[in-house]
C-alpha cells in the first residue's frame, strides 16, 4: 500500500537525511592535493624571470591593473620590452605544439601601454631612506632607479650624452622602439621624482669619488660603448663608421655623410640594425651585410635577419675583410678573403679573395666596456655595477633585470636587511605531454587573436592555477570552494581521491602525504 511521503520541518538525521556538509570526510584521507606552481617553458626562457602565466591570466580577464602589478615586480617597462625584446619565451611555448605559440610580446606591450595611459605618476613628497646616484641612463640604470624610487630612495641619474635613455635612445632604431614610448617612460620616472642630469661624463666632468661622498650608494651602468676594431688598412677613413656611432648619429638627428652602396661588417643585432637603418636613408639603394661565418652561426636574432632580407639587405657569408680599397682618398670597395669555421677555429683561404664595391663601410664588430671609470675608486667602497658594463653587450631585458637585482642589493646593504631571493625556483618545467587538455575549451582557437585579452585566453597556463574550474567540476566531495572568483581546496571534505590532480589541465596540483 502506498503511503504519503513524510515531510520533516528539519532534516531527520535518524533517517539518513543529514546534509553532506556535516560529514567532514577530510579525516579519511591518506594523501592531500596541494596547489603547487611549476615552471612554465615561457618563464624559464624569460630574460626577466617574469611570471608570464600569472599576468596572462589577468589580461584574459581584462584585469589590467592586476596584470601591471604582476609584470612590474620583474619589469617596470613592458611597453619598451614589448617592442625590443626578441622574446625567447615564445619560442618554446607549449601552445606551439598545438598551433602557434602565444604572442607574448604583444600582450606585454598592451600591459605597458595600458599603464602609460591609465596610471598617473605618484610623486613622493618626502624621501627619508637615503640618496643613490646612478651612472648611465640605459635600461639597467633606469630599472635600478625605478625600484629604488619605489622603495623610498632619492635617485639621481647621470648621463654622458645630451639624450636620456642610453642604448634605448641612441642604439636602437626608431622603427624598433617608437620614441614616444621611450619619452613617456622617461617622463613618468621624472614625474615620480627621479632626477636626470644629462651631458655629464663621470670621470671627466665629475669624479666618481665625488659621487661616493655625495650619495649613500652608487650604481654604475655605463654600458659597453667602446667599439672593437678590425685592424685593417683604410679603417681610419672618415667614411668608415662603427655601428654605435652610426646609429647614435641617426637616432639623435645628426647629419651623417654616407655614400651608396653601403657595406656593414658583422653578424650581430647591431649589424642588422645598422644595415636596416642605412637602407632607410635617402639616396641609399643598396646595403650588403658581410659576416665572417655561416648563416647558421650568425648571433643576430633570426627574425630580424629575415626582416632585413625582406627589406632588401644583401647577405654575404664566410667572408673576412682584408683591406678597405681606396682611389685618391675615396673608398671604392672592400677586399675580402673566404673563411669558414673548422676544428681549429676560423680558417682563412686567401686564394679565394674577392672585392666588393662600396662608398661607405659600417663596422659592427662588437663593443666592450670602458673600464677607465674605475681608476680612482677606493678599495673600501661597495661597488654596485650591472648591465653591459659587467656582462658585455647583451639585451635590453637582461639589462633591466640587472638593474632590478642591483636595486634590491643596494636596499639590502643600506637597510641591513637580507636580500630577497632573485633567482627562479628550482622546479621541473611543465612539458606539453604532461598537460591535460581534454578539459580545455580554448584549445580550439588555432590562430593568434587580434585583441590582447583573446590572445591571452589562448595561454594554457602551464604549471599555474588559473582558476579554470576543472577541479570544481570533477570533485565528487564538494571539496572545492569558490572564493572571490578563485577556486580553493576545502580540505575538511577532501578524501584524497586525486581526481582533481589527474584532471588539472595545467599540472598545478600535486598529491602530498596526508594531513
Amino acid at each position: 500500500m502506498l503511503t504519503d511521503t513524510v515531510q520533516h520541518e528539519k532534516p531527520c538525521y535518524s533517517c539518513g537525511f543529514e546534509p553532506s556538509t556535516a560529514n567532514k570526510t577530510g579525516d579519511w584521507r591518506f594523501l592531500t592535493p596541494e596547489k603547487r606552481s611549476r615552471l612554465s617553458p615561457c618563464r624559464q626562457d624569460c630574460l626577466l624571470d617574469g611570471e608570464i602565466p600569472q599576468w596572462m591570466e589577468a589580461v584574459k580577464q581584462e584585469k589590467w591593473e592586476e596584470a601591471w602589478d604582476i609584470v612590474s615586480r620583474y619589469n617596470p617597462f613592458p611597453a619598451i620590452t614589448g617592442y625590443v625584446c626578441y622574446h625567447p619565451c615564445s619560442d618554446n611555448c607549449n601552445r606551439g605544439e598545438l598551433d602557434q605559440g602565444i604572442a607574448i610580446e604583444e600582450v606585454e606591450k598592451a600591459i605597458g601601454e595600458w599603464r602609460l595611459n591609465n596610471i598617473k605618476p605618484q610623486q613622493k613628497l618626502v624621501k627619508l631612506k637615503g640618496r643613490v646616484g646612478v651612472v648611465g641612463s640605459g635600461p639597467a640604470g633606469l630599472s635600478c632607479a625605478y625600484y629604488l624610487n619605489k622603495a623610498g630612495y632619492e635617485v639621481t641619474i647621470y648621463e654622458r650624452t645630451a639624450l636620456i635613455g642610453g642604448m634605448l635612445a641612441l642604439g636602437i632604431p626608431e622603427y624598433r622602439l617608437p620614441r614616444n614610448i621611450l619619452s613617456r617612460e622617461l617622463n613618468f620616472l621624472e614625474e615620480e621624482g627621479v632626477r636626470f642630469i644629462e651631458s655629464c661624463s663621470i670621470g671627466n666632468d665629475y669624479d666618481l669619488c665625488q659621487l661616493y661622498e655625495e650619495f649613500d650608494s652608487v650604481f654604475l651602468a655605463t654600458g659597453a660603448w667602446k667599439p672593437r676594431r678590425a685592424f685593417i688598412p683604410g679603417e681610419e677613413d672618415r667614411k668608415v663608421y662603427n655601428a654605435l656611432d652610426f646609429l647614435s648619429a641617426i637616432n639623435s638627428g645628426e647629419k651623417i655623410e654616407i655614400s651608396d652602396p653601403v657595406i656593414v661588417i658583422g653578424g650581430g643585432n647591431a649589424a642588422i640594425d645598422s644595415a636596416r637603418s642605412a637602407l632607410r636613408l635617402k639616396g641609399i639603394n643598396h646595403v650588403s651585410l658581410v659576416y665572417r661565418r655561416s648563416r647558421a652561426e650568425m648571433p643576430a636574432n633570426q627574425e630580424e635577419v629575415e626582416a632585413a632580407e625582406r627589406e632588401g639587405v644583401e647577405m654575404v657569408f664566410n667572408a673576412l675583410p682584408r683591406e678597405i680599397e681606396k682611389e685618391e682618398q675615396t673608398i671604392k670597395g672592400l677586399l675580402f678573403d673566404y673563411c669558414k669555421t673548422d676544428l681549429n677555429g676560423l680558417s682563412i683561404d686567401r686564394s679565394r679573395s674577392f672585392s666588393k664595391g662600396c662608398g661607405t663601410v659600417i663596422m659592427a664588430l662588437g663593443q666592450q666596456a670602458d673600464l677607465s671609470l674605475f681608476c680612482n675608486v677606493e678599495s673600501n667602497v661597495s661597488l654596485f655595477a650591472g648591465g653591459d658594463l659587467v656582462t658585455g653587450p647583451s639585451t635590453v631585458p637582461e639589462a633591466i633585470r640587472a638593474g632590478r637585482v642591483a636595486a634590491y642589493s643596494i636596499i639590502s646593504e643600506l637597510e641591513g636587511s637580507p636580500a630577497p631571493k632573485l633567482m627562479l625556483p628550482e622546479q621541473p618545467v611543465v612539458t606539453f605531454e604532461e598537460l591535460n587538455l581534454a578539459t580545455k575549451l580554448n584549445v580550439k582557437m588555432q590562430h593568434r587573436e587580434e585583441t590582447p585579452a583573446l590572445e591571452a585566453s589562448r595561454c594554457l597556463g602551464c604549471g599555474t592555477c588559473n582558476s579554470c574550474g576543472t577541479c570544481f567540476v570533477f570533485c565528487p566531495d564538494m571539496a572545492v570552494d569558490i572564493i572571490n572568483g578563485r577556486y580553493e581546496l576545502n580540505l575538511d571534505y577532501c578524501k584524497g581521491c586525486g581526481i582533481c590532480v589527474k584532471e588539472c589541465p595545467a599540472q598545478a596540483l600535486v598529491m602530498e602525504g596526508g594531513r
